[in-house]
């Protein structure tokens, strides 16, 4: 019997005094005034995914992650999401 994989948005803590969105991997999200999510350390990650990942693959999959953190802080339960 193969383990059941964690859902997506247990992955990410939400720090409400800093209004940061910190996922597993490290990476750590903020809003923008505009409500699109910036990455404190974006690059230190896609290095850290590349060898795993490959170089063309790991930039994509920080973006999806800055998406998701910036979900997290605007509305964790948008779309019917639960946790």
């Amino acid at each position: 019997m193969e383990p059941k994989t964690k859902p997506w948005k247990s992955r990410w803590h939400i720090d409400d005094t800093e209004t940061v969105a910190t996922h597993d991997s490290g990476l750590r999200v903020r809003l923008q005034a505009d409500g699109l999510g910036v990455a404190d350390n974006g690059a230190d990650i896609v290095a850290l995914f590349e060898p795993l990942h490959g170089q063309h693959n790991a930039p994509a999959m920080v973006q999806r992650l800055l998406r998701e953190g910036a979900q997290m802080l605007i509305d964790p339960y948008a779309r019917g999401w639960r946790h």
